[in-house]
C-alpha cells in the first residue's frame, strides 16, 4: 500500500512538471521531470514493471539533454547580445 502512495506522490510531481512548463518555466519543469521520473524508477523495481523503468530512464537522460541544452543556448545568446 505504501508504494501505491509513493507512486501517486511521483505522479503529482510528474503533472507537477507540466504545469512549470506551461507557465514557461522550462527548466523547473525538466527538474520536476528528473525528480518524478527517478521516483517512478523505485517504484517500477518494486512493482517490477522493467519496460516503465527503462522508458522513465530514457526520459531522465532527454531531460538532462534539455537542460544543458537550455543552459548552453542561454549562455550563446547572451554573449551576442
Amino acid at each position: 500500500m505504501m508504494i501505491e502512495v509513493f507512486g501517486w506522490c511521483c505522479t503529482a510531481i510528474v503533472l507537477l512538471g507540466f504545469i512549470l512548463n506551461s507557465r514557461g518555466n522550462s527548466v523547473a519543469a525538466l527538474i520536476s521531470w528528473i525528480v518524478g521520473d527517478i521516483g517512478w524508477i523505485i517504484y517500477d523495481i518494486f512493482i517490477e514493471n522493467m519496460s516503465h523503468l527503462f522508458l522513465a530512464a530514457a526520459i531522465i537522460m532527454i531531460n538532462i539533454y534539455g537542460i544543458f541544452y537550455i543552459k548552453r543556448t542561454t549562455h550563446v545568446r547572451a554573449r551576442m547580445d
